[in-house]
């Protein structure tokens, strides 16, 4: 038997990092102090997190306030059957998902976007639903850090944008579309603390999008496409529907169209895809209907809701491409169970190959509101085997977000 104190840290490194899960490595740093040793090291951790998708944890729901306000927010874990459930208990109690470390009041902020463990949140100043303050924050260590505003000479471009949330005047609607760019693997370091901000706006025949760099700490400007879908929506407006993400890209349905809007962010620069020629004859009422999601050997996967049937069932379509000038392939198709028709409300993420599934009440719980809850399933993409995720008892939930991280023990700050 090996004496594991006879190892050098360097050796055991090296066996740790095959080790297959976070949720073994959480387990192993606990069992031994030299394991721990090393486990704590932000280099080993780095290099870890290179190798290792972070686990789904939950789910992440905001939703709308009565009488008009900014409303709340809460995070659900993964259920006690689902193999993060431990890790995602950790999470919860140890972390700020209420966001009360940020400057008061804490229910003038919403909630905008959600990746690799940090939260982007603004709120509105001066009365504008387009230039907010704006905020990133990592709710685990209780950091943030307030984004400088937009200059006035960028600032200028931005002509009566159209609102992409809300619309009715109260503190929820926002003209402006802005998230966070995922990190890349590429780039991990010592110190990842850096985080890049894309700031949109869909102005009468225009899209005008900034953003910015917290290595640079300057906002710029990005070159938007011309195209005529932009400038022929003049009675609605230009509305970006869900934000979808695979492989350093964003991807947005434009409203009441088959076109992608698409935002590479290796290369920083916008095109217009059209993709109707997998949406003919398929009814899309809601942009959630089509999602994306990366596979480990470059392909991007695209997931088609098909749910406005005459049968009233709800069939996911699954496409693959590597380039956009490709033939997109058709690799499967798997009918939902026959009573999630109704209940189907979109996919609201995918990681670690599986699709996460929102639905909402079941038929029998609808006039009933102490029992009414919305359920989020996963759906592993290679056996297409479906699993309960997460519940919750909000019987009206605006906006969810997966959430995927580390354990506590584990996590290092993002911010």
């Amino acid at each position: 038997m090996v004496d594991v104190a006879a190892l050098t840290d360097d050796v055991l490194a090296e066996i740790l990092l095959r080790v297959p899960s976070p949720r073994d490595l959480a387990r192993a740093s606990v069992s031994c102090s030299s394991f721990r040793r090393v486990i704590s090291n932000p280099h080993f951790f780095r290099r870890f997190v290179a190798l290792h998708a972070a686990p789904p944890l939950g789910v992440f729901c905001c939703y709308p306030a009565l009488g008009g306000g900014v409303g709340g927010s809460q995070f659900q874990p993964a259920l006690p059957s689902h193999p993060s459930a431990p890790l995602a208990r950790a999470l919860a109690s140890s972390a700020d998902f209420c966001f009360n470390f940020l400057p008061p009041p804490a229910s003038d902020w919403l909630v905008r976007d959600s990746r690799d463990g940090r939260f982007l949140l603004d709120r509105v100043r001066d009365g504008s639903t387009a230039f907010t303050e704006v905020a990133i924050c990592d709710p685990l260590f209780r950091r943030y850090r307030l984004l400088p505003p937009i200059p006035n000479d960028l600032a200028a471009s931005v002509e009566n944008p159209y609102f992409q949330r809300g619309g009715d005047g109260q503190l929820q609607s926002r003209s402006s579309e802005i998230f966070l760019v995922s990190r890349s693997n590429d780039s991990v370091s010592e110190n990842d603390t850096t985080f890049t901000v894309i700031w949109m706006a869909c102005c009468r025949g225009k899209l005008v999008a900034f953003f910015y760099s917290s290595e640079s700490q300057q906002w710029c400007a990005l070159s938007p496409p011309e195209h005529y879908a932009l400038s022929t929506r003049r009675v609605m407006g230009v509305r970006l529907g869900q934000r979808n993400h695979a492989h350093g890209c964003f991807y947005w349905m434009l409203a009441l169209t088959h076109r992608w809007l698409v935002l590479d962010t290796h290369k920083m620069d916008f095109s217009i895809v059209d993709i109707s020629p997998i949406l003919t004859g398929r009814a899309m009422m809601f942009s959630n209907q089509i999602t994306t999601l990366e596979s480990s050997n470059g392909w991007t996967t695209i997931v088609v809701s098909d749910v406005f049937r005459s049968d009233r069932r709800c069939i996911l379509y699954f496409y693959a491409f590597l380039n956009f000038s490709d033939r997109w392939q058709l690799l499967n198709r798997i009918t939902l169970p026959d009573e999630w028709g109704y209940r189907f409300r979109g996919i609201i993420g995918a990681a670690d190959g599986y699709l996460f599934i929102k639905l909402d009440d079941p038929k029998e719980n609808l006039n009933d509101q102490i029992e009414r809850y919305v359920e989020y399933f996963s759906l592993d993409v290679k056996t297409m085997q479906l699993g309960s995720f997460c519940r919750t008892t909000l019987f009206t939930v605006t906006e969810s977000y997966l959430y995927c991280g580390f354990p506590p023990s584990l996590s290092m700050p993002s911010i």
